[in-house]
């Protein structure tokens, strides 16, 4: 006989959700009444009056951010506890496999657990183990909710001490104040242990890593390292919850709680602002996020990639460089360029940027082309190069990937009906082939780093009819 089989007629198991320290955690459903519930599963090894203790500490803790104890029953193998199911897994199932929280949702799981933490050490009750895998998710409709779990080792606090010890340490070295590491504990104990979760929500690593002892150096020892990306309000609230001596970090969940509250409420304003960006497609937009005031004028052209950003605004090139951490943005420099025409177009390839633009003369137009890359010596500048200038009455570019080679459909007089295609390789220009004739397209695109595809249409029949013409850049038609 399985385990699953000798549960209670009333559950059915649906599945193992969990591995804990001290049991299995198993998806259940009761039979009856159709409510999904989580049975933790402590075996007959398990010590009953530290099964009794964690029952007690979940019957008094009534909160939304603590996972509730519905009961306690026996089976033929064990006991085990009747807890509310949270559909959405463990704090580390999300962070393991989503970057796309913003950092307002983040703060709010961080914000949960404290809240949580709040209730249990009014109780007088301290955690003793806050970690991802302890950390429960319910999905609401303004995103997901964080519940504390598993108080398998909590602590009882005496209002008299605020300094407990005890005789060694259990939990989980990573996340581990370091008085926990010679058996003292008290509420800022856990206060840490949130600290080193916020840290690895923004960051997006742990600060420390490595075996059990070597985690215990660090801890002890190592002074934490937070990484410039990072803004400096959120700094002060890491630095404050990851101070080795307790006196000097934050004095209650509470208060905490309030401070990270204070830095939610400023990122607000940028988050449904004006150029909201995100980073690896999230919606956080942080304090440190430079473009959240509206521009001058209006933009008209914009190139990106996972680097650069190049933004057209008539004649004014802007550009800005910044860089991803984990759910963070922030823009390192930003350089203004005035051209001497207007930007028509701007495309960005490799870390090269072409800037096409046109000044109209009567019947023709003066076409330049720059192209633009970051100095890698000056923070403050671009490299710029003048590709050419053209008179000529329409000019069709395009630009392979990897900026190797110019593709131009060059149109002389509007009166006639050819033009001139040809390619050049980049950057000196040197022509594949000399110029064929071709009629004028509507567009033309670099499919790959060897073709090309033009849209012609045919304006002289009754019914206008498009076709797709495919070139080599060699500068051949490809039948």
């Amino acid at each position: 006989m399985t385990f699953t089989d000798s549960y209670p007629s009333r559950y059915k198991i649906l599945g193992k959700i969990g591995q804990g320290q001290f049991g299995q955690v198993y998806f259940a459903i009761h039979r009856k009444t159709g409510e999904f519930v989580a049975l933790k599963n402590l075996g007959k090894g398990f010590p009953t009056n530290l099964f009794l203790r964690e029952f007690s500490y979940l019957i008094s803790l009534r909160h939304p951010n603590i996972v509730a104890c519905q009961t306690i029953e026996h089976h033929k193998k064990g006991r085990y506890l009747v807890m509310d199911y949270c559909e959405g897994g463990t704090l580390r199932n999300l962070m393991d496999a989503s970057g796309q929280l913003s950092l307002e949702m983040r703060l709010s799981l961080i914000t949960d657990i404290l809240a949580g933490l709040e209730e249990a050490h009014q109780h007088n009750i301290i955690h003793c183990d806050i970690k991802p895998e302890n950390v429960l998710l319910s999905l609401t409709t303004q995103g997901w909710t964080a519940k504390i779990t598993d108080f398998g080792i909590a602590k009882i606090s005496q209002e008299s001490t605020n300094f407990q010890s005890g005789s060694g340490y259990t939990g989980s070295p990573a996340y581990m104040a370091p008085e926990r590491f010679y058996g003292k504990y008290s509420e800022r104990c856990d206060l840490y242990s949130v600290g080193i979760l916020l840290y690895e929500l923004i960051v997006g690593e742990r600060p420390f890593s490595g075996l059990p002892g070597d985690l215990m150096l660090a801890h002890l020892n190592q002074r934490i390292k937070i990484p410039d990306s990072i803004s400096d309000s959120l700094k002060k609230i890491i630095g404050k919850a990851l101070e080795k001596l307790p006196k000097r970090r934050f004095s209650s969940a509470k208060e905490m709680l309030e401070t990270i509250n204070v830095v939610k409420e400023e990122i607000k304003p940028l988050s449904t602002g004006f150029f909201n960006f995100s980073a690896s497609i999230s919606t956080a937009v942080t304090s440190n996020f430079c473009i959240a005031e509206p521009f001058e004028t209006l933009i008209t052209h914009l190139a990106a990639n996972d680097e650069q950003i190049y933004v057209g605004m008539g004649k004014k090139l802007t550009y800005f460089n910044y860089s991803l951490s984990p759910f963070l943005v922030q823009i390192q420099r930003q350089v203004q360029i005035f051209l001497p025409q207007k930007i028509t177009k701007i495309e960005l390839k490799s870390s090269n940027c072409f800037i096409l633009t046109q000044n109209l003369q009567q019947q023709i137009s003066r076409y330049s082309l720059y192209c633009f890359a970051p100095n890698p010596l000056s923070t403050s500048t671009l490299v710029s190069r003048s590709l050419f200038s053209i008179n000529v009455a329409q000019l069709i570019t395009a630009i392979d990937f990897q900026g190797k080679w110019l593709a131009t459909i060059s149109l002389t007089d509007k009166e006639q009906p050819n033009a001139y295609f040809q390619v050049f390789k980049l950057p000196n220009l040197s022509p594949f082939h000399s110029a064929i004739f071709c009629p004028m397209p509507s567009q033309l695109i670099a499919l790959d780093n060897r073709y090309l595809l033009a849209i012609f249409t045919d304006n002289f029949h009754k019914k206008k009819k498009s076709f797709l013409y495919f070139f080599n850049c060699k500068g051949y038609f490809i039948k």
